[in-house]
């Protein structure tokens, strides 16, 4: 029992290798934070830099839209303005000022198709002035988001399709042209 309590109470001595290797284990965990990319969080404003974004689209945009004379029937109306959000995943939602103007908002899918290239489909359901279903307008778009990701150029289609399938056999065309809407400080 005596000889339990003389027992050295010193540390073990580590061999040359064994200290070299726990050094070398320490450094490395210590230096591992300083090549690690850091993850940052930007503010979707003028500053930041969308063009390295995967889902540059991500946002909600004001849009100018401008249809060619040429693809509608006479009277129609030419020039309006939309507000498209498009959500992480795919997900496009729009209201516009414009043809169904004041019924509910479009709804769609879109998908990146390349480099700040875009394509998106949106259904928009029509009633009358009695609310009675009046067809569903298929609006599509390719777009095309500038390297700052605050502006896109589109062009678009819409078929018209009436409640008992048939396509009419026109198709609205035309390009609008989107600016992101920026976060903004309050006053």
């Amino acid at each position: 029992m005596i000889k339990m309590f003389n027992q050295s109470t010193r540390l073990p001595h580590l061999s040359k290798t064994k200290g070299f290797l726990l050094a070398s284990l320490i450094a490395g965990a210590m230096a591992l934070p300083l090549f690690m990319p850091a993850q940052k969080t930007q503010a979707e404003n003028d500053h930041s830099e969308r063009g390295g974004n995967p889902d540059v689209l991500v946002g909600t945009w004001l849009v100018q839209v401008n249809l060619d004379p040429a693809s509608l029937p006479p009277g129609s109306t030419l020039n309006f303005t939309r507000l498209d959000t498009y959500a992480a995943g795919g997900v496009l939602v729009a209201s516009n000022n414009g043809p169904g103007a004041g019924g509910p908002p479009g709804q769609g899918n879109w998908v990146t198709t390349g480099r700040h290239q875009f394509a998106a489909t949106e259904l928009r359901l029509g009633f009358d002035a009695a609310n009675t279903f009046t067809g569903i307008s298929k609006i599509r778009s390719r777009l095309t988001v500038n390297q700052g990701g605050d502006e896109f150029n589109a062009t678009v289609q819409t078929d018209i399709i009436l409640p008992n399938g048939i396509t009419l056999p026109f198709h609205p065309a035309g390009i609008s042209h989107g600016t992101r809407v920026a976060i903004e400080p309050l006053n």
